[in-house]
């Protein structure tokens, strides 16, 4: 099933470049994508929400504000305003994918009230239980989750991922129809989750934060140790790194992460350009 796919910048961050690809010691945008999906019977499914522009409220009690400290963002407005622009109601939206709890993922969660909203069980449940300094080094701002999260939840438990006969990871059809399949690309986050989507021409593997940059895949680049110990889980980050290695040899799909520069090319002509 070969569906519309958009892609948004929903604010960004500044880091050194370095930390990602050990050799570019220059300061880059770290731009926050998130897509929209035009599905035949559903309509707009929305794949995380970005910043949105709770950020800076998020941040200003200690010790959340450690986190503004460390990945220095900038806002691009609403989520809900962003897909305004192009058409699409935020409001209409049923269903959205949320693949991490980060916080520049997780920040427009407010614009989409009537969604539902599909996430790893693993995910919220690993964040909700640390204190409040853990969930700062997790990238975690609780209040960035809408009240009532829970009431529209659909919590997928690793028990519903199965074997993929294509590619080496676990894989959970989202609507049972192969539209939508997300991925366990474990690691980065709790519950961290991909997307394999059919396009105009090979499939998009969209592995979201599982790299930053197409260095770490196709030049077999590995994060500055310091880095590495920022994921919630460095082995298993590793070992879906070597993963995608493998699947990017076979040529057969388009790979894409929400931070890697790459990625921009799709966002600049998202308004026009179904892909």
């Amino acid at each position: 099933m070969r569906m519309e796919t958009r892609f948004f910048n929903g604010g960004y961050c500044r880091q050194l470049l370095a930390l990602v690809d050990r050799r570019s010691w220059r300061c880059v945008r770290f731009h926050a994508v998130f897509l929209a999906i035009k599905h035949p019977t559903k309509g707009w499914i929305v794949i995380d929400t970005g910043y949105g522009n709770r950020f800076v409220a998020a941040t200003r009690r200690w010790p959340y504000r450690l986190y503004r400290y460390a990945t220095p963002a900038t806002m691009n407005g609403t989520t809900g305003a962003t897909l305004t622009r192009t058409g699409i109601d935020a409001a209409q939206v049923q269903h959205v994918v949320i693949t991490h709890f980060h916080a520049d993922h997780v920040g427009g969660l407010s614009d989409f009230p009537n969604a539902q909203i599909h996430y790893h069980a693993d995910a919220w449940r690993s964040l909700e239980r640390l204190t409040p300094f853990r969930q700062v080094h997790a990238a975690f701002l609780p209040v960035l989750i809408p009240n009532g999260l829970a009431d529209r939840s659909h919590r997928i438990e690793q028990s519903e991922f199965e074997l993929s006969s294509r590619l080496p990871f676990l894989l959970h059809d989202l609507f049972n129809d192969g539209s939508v399949q997300l991925i366990s690309l474990p690691g980065h986050a709790p519950g961290h989750l991909g997307v394999l989507l059919e396009t105009t021409d090979k499939s998009l593997l969209y592995a979201t934060d599982a790299f930053w940059n197409w260095a770490q895949i196709g030049g077999s680049v590995d994060l500055l140790a310091p880095v590495l110990r920022f994921q919630w889980d460095g082995p298993a980050y590793q070992n879906t790194i070597r993963q995608l290695r493998d699947v990017a040899r076979t040529e057969r799909y388009q790979i894409l992460a929400c931070h890697a520069p790459e990625t921009q090319a799709f966002v600049a002509t998202a308004d026009s350009t179904p892909r």
